[in-house]
Order: structure tokens, then sequence, then C-alpha cells
């Protein structure tokens, strides 16, 4: 069995990656079948350590986000709304 699409990387809102990952990480994992021709073992191994870097890249900066859309002092929220909006 393989989790895809964006449930499968819990990336959260605050990464805005969900239709992007989802898209990213079914080629990824076709590219894993192609390579390994019906190793399914091998494909969901090499599909697992290619492609894991990046969804933990993206689940730290998501991580990060959630100090700019929920800060945790009034005093953030006035330094926030003082930046330009980072999106």
């Amino acid at each position: 069995m393989a989790l895809v699409g964006d449930a499968a990387y819990c990336a959260s809102p605050a990464a805005g990656m969900g239709g992007s990952l989802a898209i990213i990480g079914a080629a990824a994992l076709a590219d894993a079948f192609r390579k390994h021709q019906g190793d399914f073992e091998l494909a969901f191994r090499d599909y697992n350590e290619g492609f894991r870097p990046y969804i933990e890249e993206v689940q730290a900066n998501a991580a990060s986000n959630l100090d700019v859309l929920i800060p945790q002092t009034e005093e953030a929220i006035r330094e926030r709304n003082t930046q330009p909006n980072p999106w």
C-alpha cells in the first residue's frame, strides 16, 4: 500500500504545499517503480530514501511558518504586522 497525495506527507496548511507535494510525490513514486521494474520493495525503499529529505525540509519550513501565522504574544503580532506579507 502506498499513501500519496497531500495527506501522505503531513506538511500542514502552513506549508502551502499540499497539492504540489501530491503531484511531486506521485511522480517520485512512479519514477521509483519504473526504475526498479516490478521490484516493489526496492521501489518503495528508493522512493522513501530519495523523497524523504525533501518532505522533511517542507515540514521544517511549515513549522517555522507557524510563528508568523500564529504569533505567541501581542508584541509578536505587532512585529509581524509591520512586515511585508511574505505570501
